[in-house]
């Protein structure tokens, strides 16, 4: 090889070089990390102003808002929110700090999926917190979570979740990585629910009355007894008492639901205009009534109302003294009322 050919060939190799170090050196400019001069919050939340929250992701969204005391799903017909839920959310964007800026230019937002829902496979998920008024009080995109890989010998080569990339929505593209996860930040209606329901205790009876005649069947029992018994049962009919007892087993499981239907979903189309009902009695004198309607997605469409026949008085325990019976029956009142407790959530930092 000839000395002019060779010396091209070194400086060529040198501007190469040079070229992939000034681009190596621009991708770590604009995809760099700095813990210098954080602020102190991701962002300024007036936690006691929140009366709405929406949750956008792609395809799918949810809107949370205040009404009174309580929290309703709005795409649900306003029935109540997981309150818990709700304020853990708001309180932890409310204390939300970084642990490292993350600088990274408009062009690889996509890589850390903090994009808008809707522009693409890459967007994130946008929650956005409004006063009473529908104003804006603060938003904050949600993009890809950190993970790290463990270091313990059982889970070798197994990566968790350790925190989340996120970035306010006021247009300074401020990008952080926070400790926090938000495993539950969900768009998806059901998932806000409220999924306390109806809880059976000391049930007494169970019956149920189908439109086919050879469904229909009682049973009873009497007070603090384990047994069952077929009321009604003809001389060569015997209880199964296996499946009593899982039959009203069943009914303990019966405190939560999979979603709420639609107000404008037609009864014949749920089965709910010619239901199986279920009716049961318990010992504290609450009545239980179930129409349970067709079987939709692993689910059954169910309404039920609740009535209760409480006493006024009750029957003094035995050794219990006059003086304290008057003034248990005195705190207790002539009846009662079902009401769903009070939620409110005026101050949530406390």
């Amino acid at each position: 090889m000839k000395r002019t050919q060779l010396a091209i060939l070194i400086l060529l190799v040198v501007v190469l070089g040079a070229a992939a170090f000034l681009l190596v050196k621009r991708r770590t400019t604009s995809w760099a990390s700095s813990t210098d001069n954080l602020p102190e919050k991701v962002v300024s939340l007036p936690i006691n102003d929140v009366a709405q929250v929406t949750i956008q992701q792609p395809e799918i969204q949810v809107n949370l808002k205040k009404k009174g005391d309580i929290w309703v799903v709005v795409e649900r017909a306003d029935y109540p929110t997981n309150f818990e839920m709700v304020s853990t959310l708001i309180r932890k964007v409310w204390e939300l700090k970084p642990v490292q800026e993350v600088k990274v230019g408009p062009t690889q937002l996509g890589r850390l999926s903090l994009l808008k829902p809707g522009q693409g496979a890459d967007s994130g998920t946008l929650v956005d917190f409004k006063n009473a008024e529908g104003k804006r009080l603060a938003a904050v995109l949600f993009g890809k979570k950190y993970v790290r890989e463990s270091n313990q010998p059982v889970a070798q080569g197994r990566s968790y979740p350790v925190g989340r990339y996120v970035m306010p929505e006021d247009a300074s593209h401020r990008v952080s990585l926070v400790s926090e996860t938000f495993t539950q930040i969900d768009g998806k209606p059901q998932s806000w629910l409220d999924r306390d329901f109806v809880k059976i205790e000391k049930p007494a009876m169970v019956a149920v009355s189908a439109a086919t005649p050879t469904m229909n069947w009682k049973l009873e029992r009497d007070q603090d007894s384990k047994q069952w018994k077929l009321a009604d049962a003809k001389p060569d009919e015997q209880l199964d008492a296996t499946k009593a007892n899982q039959i009203t087993s069943a009914l303990n499981s019966i405190s939560s639901f999979t979603d709420v239907l639609a107000p404008e979903s037609k009864p014949q189309a749920t089965g709910l205009d010619k239901p199986t009902t279920i009716t049961v009695a318990t010992e504290d004198g609450f009545n239980y009534v179930f129409n349970a309607g067709n079987e939709i997605d692993q689910s059954y469409a169910l309404t039920v109302s609740v009535s209760a026949d409480l006493p006024g008085t009750r029957t003094p325990a035995k050794d219990e003294k006059p003086a304290e019976h008057r003034a248990d029956v005195h705190s207790l009142g002539a009846g009662g009322s079902l009401r769903r407790p009070s939620r409110d959530g005026t101050d949530l930092r406390q």
